[in-house]
């Protein structure tokens, strides 16, 4: 029996019919999966079930592609950027916790919809954190949020990002090479879907930076910028947005709060994260091998 959350009516229906689940073949297919980590030399990845059936989820149960994101998952963790490598939960990914930069809202929009993640990008000390800082809290949350979270994971994430009072230090760190490299990750790699960005309170020096990232961006339709609060409270809805912005989706602080319990919760894992990943030189062997006998192979990802 596979060990797995049960869903809400709601988000079951989500899953049925937009992702091709069956409960009849879940187990099924995540032993698949499994089996055929298992198989690959090259490849230490985690095989919960939990864990496993995020990433069936996001592939509609396609086998195939789950294997693929799985593998650059882990590849691109162990051989791209060099922030990705530390992975223990250290006291600079604790102060970005603490200094209120991230929250994710406790209500989804609707029991069956995307989950909510707000942004403070006043809150960036810059003599603290850079760029490559703030992708590597992400890249833990989003590590979480496979485990721990069906609507991020079945519904997708939708972002709402304040803004206001940006440091003009952090806006000039962004070039388009360093957002590929990080929406390559979260594209190809990460399990969920986002539905949308929403922007408030952002100066003409950020709309600058803001029209780098549409260029980058493959869905260009997904970013909202928003003149006022009221135009975000009409396209969220302003009863899922915070407290702090006129909703009733808890306060910012709780969420602050919240999120980091749940963060040291995981403690342990992240200490065991060290031992996952890929190790580049029998995937070379592996391909090498495979092309003299004339099996196919995965090719090794290129994530520079």
């Amino acid at each position: 029996m596979a060990h797995i959350r049960p869903l809400n009516s709601e988000l079951a229906k989500v899953a049925r019919v937009e992702l091709n689940e069956n409960e009849n073949n879940i187990q099924e297919n995540i032993i698949k999966l499994r089996e055929w980590i298992v198989g690959q030399t090259y490849l230490k990845a985690r095989t919960d079930d939990q864990f496993l059936l995020a990433f069936l989820r996001f592939c509609k149960y396609n086998l195939q592609n789950a294997k693929i994101r799985i593998e650059y998952y882990y590849t691109y963790k162990s051989t791209g950027m060099e922030v990705l490598k530390v992975r223990h939960i250290d006291e600079k990914l604790l102060g970005m916790v603490r200094d209120g930069i991230f929250a994710t809202l406790p209500n989804p929009i609707g029991p069956g919809g995307p989950r909510i993640h707000y942004t403070r990008m006043g809150n960036i000390d810059t003599s603290k954190y850079s760029v490559y800082d703030v992708f590597r809290y992400h890249t833990f949350r989003s590590e979480i949020e496979i485990n721990t979270d069906d609507n991020w994971v079945i519904s997708g994430v939708v972002e709402i990002i304040d803004f206001g009072k940006i440091p003009f230090a952090f806006l000039r760190q962004y070039d388009s090479g360093l957002f590929k490299k990080m929406s390559a990750f979260l594209e190809y790699g990460v399990p969920t879907n986002l539905k949308g960005t929403h922007i408030v309170n952002a100066s003409m020096e950020a709309q600058i930076v803001l029209t780098l990232v549409r260029t980058c961006m493959k869905q260009k339709e997904l970013l909202h910028i928003h003149s006022s609060v009221q135009s975000l409270q009409k396209a969220i809805g302003a009863e899922y947005l915070p407290v702090e912005l006129g909703g009733e989706n808890g306060t910012l602080d709780d969420a602050v709060n919240n999120f980091e319990q749940l963060l040291l919760s995981y403690d342990n894992y992240f200490n065991e994260e060290i031992s996952y990943g890929v190790d580049e030189k029998l995937r070379n062997d592996l391909v090498t091998e495979t092309k003299s006998s004339g099996e196919g192979s995965f090719r090794k990802l290129d994530v520079d």
